[in-house]
């Protein structure tokens, strides 16, 4: 398969030469060819070739229909902002006004950082990324093609973090930055170092927003619509919380000899969020708004803790062919999530609870995984066969419990609440793949089978214990015709599934009233989405870009719906939704010249859901079906410009049109900011930025409105939107290896995104 780069007119190629002690330097056009005159081509002797450096200006969105790829490093604003901000320029990807992140539309996507999965990023990625300095990322990947040597989890594709960098010369290379905003004070190191065939380097970042904590601001109001008693819910929230944030790794990597590569990783990441100010205020009232019942509810402190990290080895064996290799991996990770809640209810009115209630929970995940590669060239790149085995073993330890009381130094523990149960999950997978180039022609095609078991093992309680097993087959293809240069047309399928939540499949039946029972359903099968993608792609020089036309579909969603025995009402889930979606995106590059450069991207989609509707009998009887279809997308677009004085100027702004699901619209939202830099010194290793965002706002507002058969709601959420800060960071060294990596990395991506059980994580 042939790979365009997109390279703009104005790079150049600098050769300075020590030539009989002369300097001298050659400057050449990358559009154009420079005859050598004479003069040089009779010169002597050289005696020492001291640099050769190509330099370009790299876009800063790349795309080649597999995958979308946006140069952290190459925007500006980088620099003083967090990893969240960064994700709102990202084409594909949309961050709503809850921080809430969507990839193609979809809720159902993984995350990886470097190839390897963070547990800490997988459960809310949204409240680690926001206190990420963006600074610590390189690049960001949108893989919308994983292929059959990715796990087949997650319908929209795999998110992946690259926080890798590279350095010219050969040495010893690093950097340190500290920066200060309106969210956070957050810093930063970075270091590399050789010695003969070692490799290593380490990280470490840090931010804290005690300074200016962030405030929300939440309204609802939901409607009971069959209810002739208590028909109205109303709910008003003011919530204050601050985080400090740690995040660090190392890579070491060794190659005795051109043919055996072994590598060792370790990455660690803390969080700690406060609760500094909780008050929620809730009323029901009657069908004419007369108030029935209310509460208020404050906080008396607490807090979230989330610390995770991963231990990693690898070995990679080349068989004298570049390409042709075995690699044996293997990954530890574990993620710890505490929560501890103190609440006081007062202004109680027709309600009855305990003034003081606390709440603790504490989730321990475990996991291993143990991988196997082998690829195998033929005829020498023109063809390429891969294949390989996987498993992973996931245990996850829940423990949890409330405690209540008329006093908060006197609380005695609900025995109905304490949680502590295993969680376990394993999965076997195998995968083949071919890839083959014939002239203008390339193709690519693959297959991977998934075994999962899954279960909870309860170990107090009278809950029974159950398990399940999955079985899934994967299936991808696509054939690329490159009928000019950095010209490309490129049809793809790609299936990739969604496995049920463990609380979806958990059979135990929770009696909610007298009348209504809520369960899982141990039958249900993982979701299967088939899409189909034209992607037509230019890697001009001038201007660059790609369009895509997708076509989604999935016939057996998982849904809610309800069926009535003996006057009993049961809700359950079965495989019996159908979602079809159609989206046209794309994005465009234009280097308007050696200074300035601008990029555009869009997606307009057209989404049609349906389920059996929840209040209709039998499931497999239902002919009656709820329904939402309707158009969303986004725009945006980035603008750079290299100043006088060699300040770099950023600006960038785009619209969200809201996002569609089976009985939940929310609004569009919007975002811009603008920023600066100039770097000072050698080689700029001192660089100084600053940025602002959507300063013309002081509070965002977030709306979402859902209606079902039996409810109807409508809630707002308003929190800061203004943002400006400053850094400063300083490049030392000039290193040029990198930490070498086995050519296969442990991805494992292939978690549900969907709920969870009672105490538990997966």
């Amino acid at each position: 398969m042939k790979t365009f780069y997109n390279v703009p007119s104005f790079s150049t190629i600098r050769i300075p030469l020590m030539a009989g002690g002369m300097l001298l330097a050659i400057s050449a056009s990358a559009q154009s060819t420079t005859e050598i005159p004479d003069s040089l081509a009779q010169v002597p002797t050289i005696e020492e070739l001291d640099e050769v450096v190509v330099s370009a200006a790299k876009p800063i969105v790349q795309a080649n229909g597999e995958k979308v790829s946006y140069n952290v490093d190459e925007d500006p604003t980088s620099k003083t902002s967090n990893v969240l901000d960064m994700l709102r320029k990202v084409p594909s990807v949309t961050v709503d006004g809850q921080d809430k992140i969507q990839v193609n539309g979809q809720s159902n996507f993984k995350i990886y950082v470097n190839g390897k999965e963070d547990q800490m990023l997988s459960s809310d990625p949204g409240k680690i990324l926001k206190a990420m300095p963006a600074s610590s990322i390189v690049k960001i990947e949108v893989i919308n093609e994983p292929g059959a040597k990715f796990d087949a989890e997650g319908t929209a594709g795999i998110l992946n973090f690259i926080t890798v960098r590279r350095q010219r010369i050969d040495g010893y290379a690093g950097s340190v930055s500290v920066g200060v905003s309106s969210e956070d004070v957050n810093a930063g190191a970075y270091a590399r170092a050789k010695y003969r065939n070692v490799t290593g380097s380490a990280h470490i970042e840090f931010a804290d927003n005690h300074i200016h904590p962030q405030n929300q601001v939440s309204r609802s109001t939901t409607e009971y619509i069959d209810n002739p008693v208590a028909r109205f819910n109303l709910q008003e929230a003011d919530q204050k919380f601050s985080y400090d944030y740690y995040g660090g790794g190392l890579d070491l990597s060794w190659e005795p000899d051109t043919l055996n590569l072994f590598t060792v990783n370790f990455n660690i990441r803390h969080m700690k969020a406060g609760i500094e100010r909780f008050d929620q205020y809730v009323r029901m009232l009657d069908p004419e708004w007369n108030l029935l019942s209310s509460y208020r509810q404050k906080a008396t402190g607490g807090s979230l803790l989330e610390f995770g990290f991963s231990a990693g080895a690898s070995y990679q064996h080349t068989f004298r062919r570049q390409g042709h290799h075995l690699i044996l991996s293997y990954l530890y990770s574990q993620k710890q999530t505490e929560l501890k809640l103190g609440r006081r209810y007062t202004e109680m009115i027709d309600f009855e609870a305990p003034e003081f209630n606390s709440l603790f929970s504490d989730n321990t995940n475990h996991e291993h995984t143990a991988q196997i590669d082998y690829a195998l060239p033929l005829d020498g790149d023109k063809h390429l066969v891969e294949a390989g085995l996987k498993g992973v073993i996931r245990r996850n330890d829940g423990l949890g419990n409330e405690h209540n009381g008329d006093r908060e130094d006197d609380m005695k523990i609900d025995q109905a609440s304490v949680v502590d149960m295993n969680q376990f999950q394993d999965v076997a997978a195998a995968y083949a793949s071919y890839t083959g180039t014939f002239g203008r022609y390339s193709v690519k095609g693959g297959l991977r089978y998934e075994y999962t078991r899954m279960g909870i093992d309860f170990r107090k309680g009278e809950t029974p214990d159950f398990s399940t097993r999955l079985n899934d087959v994967v299936p991808n293809a696509a054939v690329s015709y490159s009928f000019a240069p950095a010209h490309s047309l490129r049809l793809a399928y790609q299936m990739r599934i969604s496995r049920p939540s463990l609380s979806q499949v958990n059979p135990f039946q929770l009696r909610i009233t007298d009348n209504m029972v809520q369960m899982g359903n141990p039958d249900l099968t993982s979701e299967r989405s088939n899409k189909i993608t034209l992607t037509y792609t230019n890697f001009g020089r001038i201007f660059g870009g790609n369009v895509s036309l997708e076509y989604s579909q999935i016939d057996n969603a998982i849904s809610e719906y309800d069926y009535v025995v003996d006057d009993v009402i049961y809700s359950t889930r079965a495989n019996l939704g159908k979602n079809r979606s159609t989206t046209l995106s794309g994005f465009f590059n234009y280097n308007i010249s050696n200074k300035m450069r601008l990029t555009l991207n869009g997606r307009v989609q057209y989404k049609d859901l349906n389920s059996p509707n929840p209040r209709f009998g039998h499931a497999e009887n239902a002919s009656e079906r709820l329904r939402a279809s309707g158009w969303t997308g986004s725009f945006g677009g980035s603008f750079d410009y290299t100043m006088p004085g060699k300040v770099k100027f950023n600006a960038y702004g785009g619209k969200d049109f809201g996002w569609i699901s089976l009985n939940m619209r929310s609004n569009g939202w919007y975002y811009y900011g603008i920023g600066f830099s100039r770097s000072f010194l050698k080689n700029d290793a001192l660089t100084i930025s600053a940025r602002a965002s959507n300063f013309l706002t002081e509070n965002r507002r977030f709306i979402m409105r859902s209606h079902t058969e039996s409810t109807r709601s409508y809630s707002v959420n308003e929190s800061r939107s203004w943002s400006v800060g400053v850094s400063v960071s300083w490049n030392f060294g000039n290193l040029q290896s990198n930490v070498k990596k086995t050519a296969a990395n442990i991805d494992n991506d292939d978690k549900s995104a969907g709920g969870s059980s009672k105490g538990g994580i997966m």
